[in-house]
């Protein structure tokens, strides 16, 4: 696969994860929990594309500017964090999971920073 097929792809992928986090968020915030399936599901998916960029790592990182893999680090970090954050708040309640709502939206708020300074520098490439 090419490297700007590959970074394409998985620029897609961390937006459809943006989202997901979002809305997940988005539904914590307005029932105050969140069933383990729903979190284990999201959680998942976060690990995946994780482990997605760790094995391709070096390819998306070869020609690449130096801010570009900073950033791309950057989102993979806020993918992780939402990950973990997502593995607590299920001590109460077997079926049912609280997590920090704040935390979250903070790793919320750092994907988005670094999708968006993505996203910029390709807009630069394409022009």
């Amino acid at each position: 696969m090419a490297r700007t097929t590959l970074r394409r792809d998985l620029l897609k992928k961390m937006i459809v994860a943006k989202i997901d986090i979002s809305a997940w968020l988005s539904l914590l915030r307005a029932k105050g929990y969140m069933s383990v399936a729903e979190s284990e599901h999201l959680r998942s998916n976060l690990f995946e594309l994780c482990n997605e960029y760790r094995e391709k790592s070096a390819e998306l990182k070869a020609a690449r500017p130096p801010q570009e893999i900073v950033s791309l680090e950057r989102a993979v970090a806020a993918l992780s964090s939402a990950g973990i954050c997502l593995m607590s708040g299920r001590h109460d309640c077997p079926h049912y999971i609280a997590v920090d709502a704040d935390k979250l939206e903070s790793c919320l708020d750092q994907l988005s920073h670094s999708l968006n300074a993505l996203l910029v520098s390709q807009q630069a490439v394409d022009v």
